[in-house]
């Protein structure tokens, strides 16, 4: 990773799912670098605890708090409106949120819960900050994906795992859509300042990964698992390094960018889910 901190002291950036794992590691190495960081966390008082933990390890105190649940879009509204109310610049959007359920959950609005915290939500949250985003320039969005996305493709006739569920399979799929997301919005964002990337963190030992797992499979995880810090790693590399100024569009794991699933690449697969996507949020 590049020493120059790429004139980053004084830029903001959000992060969702800030509280723990991949999203703390990210903000209190970003912290450091002098950018004001914006956690997004679900839960007031853990999030209230993540916040004082970054200030602390990174030695700055411009580090804000915003409650939301990404499981609500509602909340989702709330955020961007609360955010826009706040600030008048958006130079990072770290779209790090997620998570891995065992069972079917659905929503308030009534959509399956995977789908929405790791991929829909922050489809909505950025198009809402899109303007500020914009008007920030030069700027990146950058969106955690993974590389389950290769096993578990999605599937657009049954977004919502209404016929039979499974939790990898969710998972993937939600994954695989903020691929295409990523480079549907990179070419749409052509020429305006503004970066769209999306990455691989690799298996990370958090809260997230080791739910719902028996102890001996959690055991042996750990054993070929990164820390959330190794995994914060690419983000923190998107977010800061002079190295991919002007790219957009790619698929990073390690730093580097690499191929995601050939599908990912079919135009009209990116512009069928952003469309399905905008219904979905009544845009």
């Amino acid at each position: 990773m590049s020493e120059n901190n790429y004139q980053l002291e004084g830029k903001t950036c959000m992060i969702t799912g800030a509280n723990s794992g991949i999203g703390k590691a990210t903000a209190i190495q970003l912290a450091k670098m002098g950018i004001h960081i914006v956690m997004v966390c679900r839960n007031k008082e853990r999030g209230k605890n993540a916040q004082n933990q970054v200030k602390k390890e990174s030695g700055n105190n411009n580090i804000d708090l915003i409650i939301a649940d990404l499981a609500s879009l509602e909340s989702v509204k709330n955020l961007a409106d609360e955010f826009k109310k706040k600030y008048d610049k958006l130079h990072i959007l770290i779209n790090n949120a997620g998570v891995f359920n065992s069972k079917r959950i659905l929503t308030e609005d009534g959509y399956e819960s995977t789908f929405v915290v790791d991929y829909l939500s922050h489809f909505l949250l950025t198009k809402l900050l899109l303007d500020i985003i914009k008007k920030s320039a030069p700027s990146r969005i950058i969106n955690v994906s993974s590389d389950i996305h290769r096993y578990f493709k999605i599937n657009l006739d049954d977004l919502m795992f209404e016929k039979k569920y499974s939790s990898q399979k969710a998972y993937g799929s939600a994954k695989f859509a903020i691929v295409l997301f990523t480079y549907e919005l990179a070419r749409r964002l052509g020429g305006t300042g503004v970066t769209v990337n999306a990455l691989h963190p690799g298996h990370a030992r958090t809260k997230m990964t080791t739910t719902n797992i028996s102890w001996i499979i959690k055991k042996i995880m750990n054993l070929f698992s990164k820390s959330p810090e190794e995994a914060a790693e690419t983000s923190v590399y998107l977010a800061s390094s002079p190295e991919v100024d002007g790219f957009s569009g790619k698929y990073f794991k390690k730093c580097i960018p690499v191929k995601s699933h050939k599908m990912t690449y079919d135009e009209s697969i990116q512009k069928k889910v952003w469309e399905i996507s905008e219904k979905l949020i009544h845009f």
